[in-house]
């Protein structure tokens, strides 16, 4: 229990981070609820299926025990396999930027006059 503590207690606050990085000021706060909400719902739905799947008819415990392995073994590849796409959903890249002959004109009579 103790590691378990330890570990989420250094977990969380770099997620949430992670999270909201990416946000304007103005919207860590929603970011950061967002982030905790679908942290708790995702907590009971693993937790319900994980009884729902053990305590499903079993003739022995151990064979309950197993299977609760297995259902917990499927979520993580399941979510392995999500995170590959995470960085990759709706963006698209940018396009270069462009000058035009006047802004290059421009940038070299200021890098002149700022080199004299």
């Amino acid at each position: 229990m103790l590691l378990t503590g330890i570990g989420v207690g250094l977990t969380l606050p770099t997620l949430i981070s992670a999270g909201v990085s990416g946000l304007p000021p103005q919207s860590f706060s929603t970011g950061s609820g967002v982030i905790t909400m679908a942290r708790q719902a995702g907590t009971v739905l693993g937790i319900s299926l994980l009884v729902a799947t053990m305590g499903s008819g079993a003739a022995h415990p151990a064979d309950a025990f197993d299977r609760g392995w297995e259902m917990t073994l499927g979520a993580t590849a399941a979510a392995a396999i999500a995170c590959l796409f995470v960085g990759t959903v709706g963006k698209t890249p940018a396009p270069p930027a462009r000058t035009t002959r006047r802004d290059a004109g421009a940038g070299r009579a200021a890098g002149d006059a700022g080199g004299a």
